[in-house]
């Protein structure tokens, strides 16, 4: 009856590894669903926040005397600049989500081992997207104890977001470092 049952070779190290490769691909595809909290935080500050795009450019008009600016043109300047802060703002949003994008398919493809090669800069992107992180992790709990928002709603989403993204870069910085020790200790045993 022993021999029927399955006895997988290296049993400890191989159930580690797998274990680990899957936390990888899985937070490799939480980094990328995080990116679009990033951007819909991007559009809150602009659009909702202290400085809204609307006060930005009424404070560039109000400083423009009419030598600048011709009062009959003043709507088509500020329809351009209306245009020109939405295309800062979507490009941006676009280099945000791809540089997300990048750390969390890397770390996808690692996890899954469908990586053509092993990279490792996405790991380095990863240790400053963590150290970010931290920073406006504690910026937001700053915000939430000196109670600059009223409500405290939006600090406190911010807050658990960024805790959320701290822990989510760390636990992919930790499942790659266990995974390359893991791989040189099966390598030395064979």
């Amino acid at each position: 009856m022993d021999s029927v049952l399955y006895k997988p070779r290296n049993e400890e190290i191989q159930i580690q590894l797998r274990r680990y490769r899957d936390v990888l691909a899985l937070n490799g595809g939480m980094v990328i669903a995080l990116s679009l909290w990033d951007v819909i935080k991007v559009f809150i500050g602009f659009f909702l926040g202290e400085e809204t795009i609307a006060k930005i450019i009424g404070n560039i008009m109000s400083q423009m005397d009419e030598s600048v600016i011709n009062p009959k043109y003043e709507n088509v300047v500020n329809i351009i600049m209306w245009a020109v802060f939405l295309m800062v703002i979507l490009l941006f949003s676009m280099a945000l989500f791809l540089y997300h994008l990048y750390i969390g398919l890397n770390a996808f493809r690692a996890g899954r081992q469908t990586a053509k090669k092993k990279r490792s800069f996405y790991l380095v992107l990863t240790l400053l997207s963590a150290l970010f992180a931290v920073f406006f992790m504690i910026s937001n709990a700053y915000s939430l104890i000196k109670g600059v928002d009223v409500s405290g709603n939006v600090d406190f989403a911010y807050f658990v977001m960024e805790t959320t993204a701290a822990i989510n870069y760390v636990s992919i910085l930790y499942a790659a470092y266990k995974i390359r020790k893991l791989e040189d200790a099966g390598s030395k045993k064979r």
